[in-house]
Formats: structure tokens, sequence, C-alpha cells
């Protein structure tokens, strides 16, 4: 993960404006245009509330997705996770779930978050099944909250606590051992 270069806002505008990544992905009522985009890019960089990365491949250049945490609240010791993987050659490669494993290590490490949330639409299978691997748990629903192929649909709501993702991450599970 790498923090975003303004080089790469054209590629992100392809994907917050590809069909298939909104249809999945975004609460928008259509695919978002270039210089709303680049507008939101550009906020997220000055953003307190916001810790956003581009995800690369090791040893690649170019992005393969984005990850953020969003609505960061140090009150509540919270965060909403957003992530795309843009392209569909990208996908289903298990490189969001590494990127996910990454953020969530941040998140509980270094910013000292107790909770993360993320909402999913309930036919991202695909997506749903990967935060459950992760050990996201489901802990409500918002009925018919998007409408996509001229139905509504409803947004799974999920979350891990920093308890729970410390007894499942082998890393910290390696370190508390050995103290």
């Amino acid at each position: 993960m790498r923090r975003h270069d303004r080089a790469n806002y054209p590629l992100y505008a392809r994907w917050y404006g590809d069909e298939e990544v909104w249809r999945l992905t975004s609460w928008m009522a259509e695919p978002m245009r270039r210089v709303a985009v680049e507008r939101l890019f550009e906020d997220r960089e000055t953003s307190s509330l916001e810790e956003s990365f581009a995800i690369h491949e090791e040893g690649e250049d170019d992005p393969i997705g984005i990850i953020s945490l969003m609505n960061i609240s140090e009150a509540n010791a919270s965060a909403d996770l957003s992530i795309i993987v843009g392209e569909r050659k990208d996908r289903d490669r298990g490189l969001g779930t590494e990127a996910i494993r990454i953020i969530l290590r941040y998140a509980f490490e270094d910013l000292c978050l107790n909770r993360v949330g993320l909402s999913v639409f309930e036919f991202n299978e695909a997506a749903i099944s990967a935060y459950e691997k992760l050990g996201f748990e489901r802990e409500g629903r918002m009925q018919r909250a998007v409408r996509r192929d001229e139905e509504y649909h409803d947004a799974i709501l999920m979350r891990i606590l920093a308890s729970e993702w410390r007894e499942r991450d082998p890393a910290t599970r390696r370190r508390n051992r050995s103290i």
C-alpha cells in the first residue's frame, strides 16, 4: 500500500466510472465522473477523518485498487473500511484480502482503533465471503437500501473488533507468545 499519487487520478476515475465497480461497491446513484473522482481524492489528501491508500502488487508501479479507512472517530476508536480492486483481472487473486489484512493491522496497531465496520451489498457474495474469512461478522442489515437493476437490495453491515482481530492475526499471536 502506498499513499495516493495524483498521476493515478485518471486511473481512479476510470475505476470509479466503471459500471461493474459502481454496481458492486458504490452508494452513488450512478458511476462517478472524472472531475468528481479527482475532487474526492484531493479532499482525501487533507482529511483528518480518512486514511486512504493505493493498493500495489509488490514491485509494481501501477496500483490495482484503493483501500481506505473512512469516518475515523478518535472518540469512538472506530472507522469504516472501503476497498475496490479496479480491474476484473486483478480480482479473485487474494490481493484485496491481503490489503485488508494490512490496513486492519494499521487500524488496530498504529491508529489504536477498537472497531472497523463496513457495508456490503447482499448480491456481492464474493466480498461477503472474503470479509467473513478475515473475521468480519455480520451485525445488521439495511433493508432495501440500494437500487440496482431496477430492484432494491439490502446492505449487510459487518464489523471486526480489535480483540477479535488479535485472536486471528498470526503475527499478533506470534508476538504475544514470545512475550
